[in-house]
């Protein structure tokens, strides 16, 4: 497994992988632009069983560089589950997401702010719910940023 965009949260996905048998983090480097994706694909290995992007712009350009060099069994992974992504996922490009709701987790911030504004204790640490998303439950996946008819 390749893990693109390191940030800290990808950086304990790649401490939390290392607990499985047969999972290998091979390379934590930063994936290119859409635009610059296939003169990277010459970079990439695509002798990956799977490869885990930190975001789906970068996926994106990550199965871009993949198919350029002939990588195009190397499984995606990202997270967020944008109406886009999941086309991606009902269609091949991607194998999985992890979607995490923008709607959900502003509104928790914004109920712990008031919380603090008010003089009230908030979760130091706020969780929302995540939902790995697959080609088999994409069409009931939480939407990422539902409109609301806002």
């Amino acid at each position: 497994m390749a893990e693109a965009g390191p940030t800290p949260s990808t950086g304990q996905l790649a401490t939390g992988l290392r607990e499985f048998k047969g999972v290998q983090v091979l390379a934590r480097r930063p994936t290119p632009t859409r635009s610059s994706a296939p003169a990277a694909g010459e970079r990439r290995g695509t002798d990956l069983d799977y490869a885990f992007v930190a975001d789906e712009e970068m996926a994106f350009a990550a199965r871009k560089a993949f198919d350029a060099a002939g990588g195009e069994k190397v499984k995606i992974v990202t997270v967020n589950g944008t109406d886009e992504a999941l086309a991606a996922l009902k269609d091949g490009r991607f194998a999985a997401t992890v979607s995490n709701s923008a709607k959900d987790t502003g509104e928790l911030a914004v109920t712990n702010a008031i919380s603090l504004l008010r003089g009230e204790k908030a979760q130091k640490i706020a969780t929302t719910p995540a939902h790995l998303i697959t080609k088999g439950n994409a069409d009931i996946a939480p939407l990422y940023c539902p409109s609301d008819g806002l």
